[in-house]
């Protein structure tokens, strides 16, 4: 973790609904869309005020921006993109840079020029934004009616528009989803379907503060401390259910077969949302991981550990699905990926500020490192899931089965903003352990499930066969020429992401475990491939 806050892999995300054990609208990239999205509540109702100064925020914002951003930033040019970003507010309002000057203008009609700073000082284009955005108020009257929130993220998101796709500003509001995400947040433990205004219990986890005051999963939740739930925006009805941790919420019910609502009184604790779960298929274990916040790795742990005991010494390994993983903390990443390694390489990071070059190892002593292994990713693991299974796959230590992953390959670094918003500034890019770098290439499986590789016998012919990723294939992984757009897309080609969670993929995971020889024959070709050059 930095000096500024912790550091997180994970891309833009297209829309879709989430399932989520909890109950909060937590935006990561997206909003959970459709009308039965499962959803969470935070830690405290909507977010405070915090009184700042545009000078204040944009300050902050231009400074770390310069500092930490991975590529030199250019000043001028951020703060004039930014700037243009009024015009979504008013379109009447145009900023027009020179060399030496910049103009705001009433459409065409010029009302203030100011002398552009030197080109390094963030603080005086922090001023001058402050300057420029007082003019257009001068004479636009939707800039006058917008408060400071609405003109930082015009002005941000236009400036961080031509920069990776992956640095952006969150606002406070969105910030507090986000936070609540990755460290938890104050409420019930509930998950939520919103129908028809109404928000009904789709599960309750047994040691929730919900399941201890007697809801069920079924019941509806119509009231909130006196005030009716029904019909409010999901948002208001979550803000409602949270809270300071040790507070109480009193909720009104209705539950199906019974004629009266009634009131039950929950005490609010500290949430975490689970992104790791466990399930027994015979002797092999089945870990699901579907996020990276603070307990991740503490949690597979757990479940590994409860593994070995319900299956006892036949347990034939563990198959850990990443599919559909988008990402999270770093640190979480390098803990999963240490519990299955006694030592090697797990991540390197490299970017433009000293504290983005790291190199992170793996210790002896975890719980997973004799569990024979298989992982499963696809189009969609991202980020820290890649690091996971870059690291296993290169230090031969797993059978990675899918499609290609996502390619994100870079780490951001979270900054917290005057007004309480957050700066999230990609600052470094991640390599495999063999050097590679995984941005706009990702990780190609051992065991290739794309298309029509998708069918289990047709797939197990093919690795008992001897047809996995070849080391040739990995040699030309690790060689690629990153500024080649087209060479990367042909090289993710011989296993062409998919975004699809098939059956079939666990399916031949658990053949390849309950072969042993068959494991260990492909396991053998994945080291063998991990030291191609």
């Amino acid at each position: 973790m930095n000096a500024l806050g912790r550091q997180f892999a994970r891309p833009r995300r297209p829309q879709s609904r989430l399932g989520v054990l909890a109950a909060a609208m937590v935006l990561f990239a997206t909003a959970c869309a459709g009308p039965r999205a499962a959803t969470r509540p935070d830690a405290s109702g909507p977010p405070r005020a915090v009184a700042t100064t545009p000078t204040q925020f944009f300050g902050r914002a231009y400074e770390e921006l310069s500092g930490r951003y991975i590529a030199p930033i250019d000043m001028p040019a951020l703060a004039g993109s930014g700037l243009s970003g009024l015009s979504k507010l008013d379109p009447r309002v145009n900023v027009r840079r020179t060399d030496t000057r910049l103009d705001v203008l009433d459409g065409a009609v010029v009302t203030a020029s100011y002398d552009l700073p030197r080109r390094d000082d963030a603080l005086r284009w922090a001023q001058l934004t402050a300057a420029a955005i007082d003019s257009a108020r001068g004479f636009s009257q939707p800039l006058r009616e917008a408060n400071n929130e609405r003109v930082y993220r015009a002005i941000l998101d236009s400036a961080l528009a031509p920069l990776d796709g992956y640095t952006r500003y969150d606002d406070p509001e969105r910030t507090r989803d986000v936070r609540a995400t990755r460290e938890g947040f104050g409420g019930i433990g509930v998950t939520l379907a919103f129908e028809q205004g109404e928000a009904r219990i789709e599960a309750v986890p047994p040691d929730s503060p919900a399941a201890r005051a007697g809801l069920r999963a079924g019941d509806r939740l119509v009231g909130a401390d006196g005030r009716s739930l029904i019909g409010l925006p999901d948002r208001d009805v979550l803000a409602r259910l949270r809270g300071p941790v040790g507070t109480e919420v009193r909720v009104d019910v209705r539950r199906p077969g019974v004629d009266a609502k009634f009131e039950l009184r929950i005490l609010r604790t500290h949430i975490l949302p689970a992104t790791v779960t466990y399930r027994r298929d015979g002797d092999v274990a089945y870990i699901r991981v579907a996020g990276f916040n603070q307990r991740t790795a503490e949690n597979l742990a757990d479940a590994i550990r409860r593994a070995k005991s319900e299956i006892g010494p036949q347990m034939r390994g563990a198959i850990v699905d990443l599919r559909g993983n988008l990402g999270g903390l770093l640190d979480q990443a390098v803990g999963v990926s240490d519990l299955f390694l006694a030592g090697g390489t797990i991540v390197t990071t490299r970017g433009r500020h000293r504290g983005s070059l790291q190199a992170m190892s793996a210790q002896p002593g975890d719980v997973g490192e004799d569990v024979p292994l298989v992982v499963l990713i696809n189009g969609q693991s991202a980020s820290a899931s890649e690091i996971v299974a870059a690291a296993l796959q290169d230090n031969g230590r797993a059978i990675v089965v899918g499609t290609t992953s996502f390619g994100k390959g870079s780490v951001q670094s979270i900054v917290t903003l005057p007004n309480e918003g957050e700066l999230v500034i990609t600052w470094a890019r991640f390599h495999a352990p063999t050097g590679y770098p995984l941005a706009d290439l990702g990780v190609v499986p051992a065991v290739c499930t794309s298309g029509a590789d998708a069918d289990v016998d047709r797939a197990l012919q093919a690795v008992r066969q001897g047809r996995t990723t070849r080391p040739e294939t990995m040699a030309r992984w690790r060689a690629a020429d990153h500024s080649d757009m087209e060479g990367l897309k042909r090289l993710r080609s011989i296993c062409a992401p998919e975004n699809a969670a098939r059956d079939s993929d666990i399916a031949i995971a658990a053949a390849l475990l309950r072969d042993r020889g068959l494991f260990a024959r492909t396991l053998q070709s994945v080291q063998t491939a991990a030291q191609a050059r």
